[in-house]
């Protein structure tokens, strides 16, 4: 069972497009890197090219790693439950397999942190959808119970799975 909640402080009204503070605003003349290795140009962040934009470019700091120094994440993935903890590393294999394929197509999207609990983990990431791919996978993998709520804030997205 998928249960997807979105919660809006301004009724009736039109919400901006991108609420995320984090997300750059304008270009960079030339383009830019980061010293995580992403790369910045024509309003993209980009995975790799660090050579190419390195002589040309500014140093900046990417959204991802600006959300790590701040400890602000996005996204707030909760998997708990017995069945978790009897397939704890089959799940967490899938997990990081996910995380590596998907920070090709967007080097914003990293895991920050993962607290291990009693029957359950807590993971952080800087992406907002790639806190909602791991809920969907694992449930798509593993059965259960998914709860993703959205909020248009400058919130998290938190998502729950149980088994």
């Amino acid at each position: 069972m998928v249960n997807t909640a979105r919660r809006t402080e301004e009724k009736g009204q039109r919400t901006p497009r991108n609420l995320d503070s984090y997300k750059e605003s304008g270009g960079v003349k030339g383009g830019g890197y980061c010293g995580c290795g992403a790369t910045f140009s024509s309003k993209r962040w980009r995975h790799g090219e660090r050579g190419e934009l390195r002589a040309g470019g500014e140093e900046l700091v990417c959204p991802a790693c600006r959300r790590i120094a701040d400890h602000n994440p996005a996204g707030i993935v909760s998997l708990s439950g017995s069945y978790f903890t009897e397939h704890k590393a089959e799940i967490e294999n899938q997990i990081k397999n996910n995380v590596e394929a998907e920070f090709i197509k967007n080097p914003l999207g990293r895991i920050m942190e993962t607290v291990y609990e009693n029957n359950g983990v807590t993971i952080t990431t800087t992406d907002e959808k790639l806190a909602e791919k791991i809920g969907r996978d694992v449930f798509k993998s593993h059965a259960g119970e998914l709860n993703i709520t959205w909020s248009d804030a400058d919130s998290p997205v938190r998502v729950r799975w149980s088994r």
